[in-house]
């Protein structure tokens, strides 16, 4: 089913306005059925709007890049988004009172030194990054109670973008298996989560590969000099004030987070 053009801007700017006033809504599928293509359309007004308020895109976001997760959500496909300049914490601090209900997973990031147009290998991906870097992304829906029924849900809320924290360590990716990196994240001194990169469609770079011919799709690319997430390696983690967590990756760094 296709929205209209007023469809597509009132769940448009439902989505803004949740996201700049952090009041959550009611899923959009909740009442009306609408395809991926809608979604991303509908995500690219919302992001758009985040735009025009003086924001700047860093870089793009995957998601659901497991199997499980994607008949879980019933799609084929991994999806994806954007994070901006404004997201990213300069501290590994969250403030939890700044967001609906955030929850912590564990990434592994490329930085990409050069623009990698279509069709992208991966080669293609491991011959543009110039650092291989951990990152925690703080995740937020805007949904009420994470209740979210499908995957253009997801879509269409940027890919429950929310927060990014960005290791300090810069590793060449030649130095690296992205398939066999290995994190593990511990909360308040308990383990809670682990992974692999295998965990990412096989390996990040594939991830990756596959984001850069989709954004053919929707007139974007892969651009020199923003950050790829290249999803979550451990499933996401409800966060509270005052709980800690340490994430240590097998070979890329660490990041400590506090909630506040």
């Amino acid at each position: 089913m296709s929205l209209d053009e007023s469809e597509l801007q009132s769940f448009a700017e439902q989505l803004y306005d949740a996201w700049a006033t952090k009041t959550p809504v009611e899923p959009i599928t909740n009442d009306t059925e609408f395809d991926t293509a809608d979604a991303y359309e509908i995500q690219s007004r919302v992001v758009d709007r985040i735009l025009d308020d003086g924001d700047e895109i860093a870089g793009h976001k995957l998601g659901l890049v497991s199997a499980a997760k994607q008949e879980q959500l019933g799609i084929d496909e991994p999806i994806f988004g954007y994070f901006t300049e404004g997201g990213i914490l300069d501290e590994p601090v969250v403030q939890t009172d700044d967001l609906i209900a955030p929850r912590l997973e564990a990434e592994i990031g490329l930085v990409l030194d050069e623009d990698v147009p279509a069709p992208v290998s991966v080669t293609d991906v491991l011959s543009a990054t110039s650092a291989v870097v951990p990152v925690v992304e703080i995740l937020e829906s805007r949904f009420a109670g994470w209740e979210i029924p499908s995957a253009q849900d997801v879509i269409a809320d940027n890919t429950s973008a929310g927060k990014v924290i960005v290791g300090e360590t810069h590793s060449d990716v030649t130095d690296v298996d992205l398939r066999m990196e290995s994190v593990v994240v511990s909360k308040n001194g308990e383990v809670v989560s682990s992974g692999t990169g295998a965990d990412i469609m096989g390996n990040p770079a594939r991830a990756v590969a596959w984001l850069g011919d989709r954004l053919e799709d929707v007139d974007d690319g892969l651009e020199a000099g923003e950050l790829v997430m290249t999803g979550g390696i451990t499933a996401a983690d409800d966060m509270e004030p005052g709980d800690v967590y340490h994430v240590e990756f097998g070979n890329i760094g660490s990041i400590d987070v506090r909630a506040e």
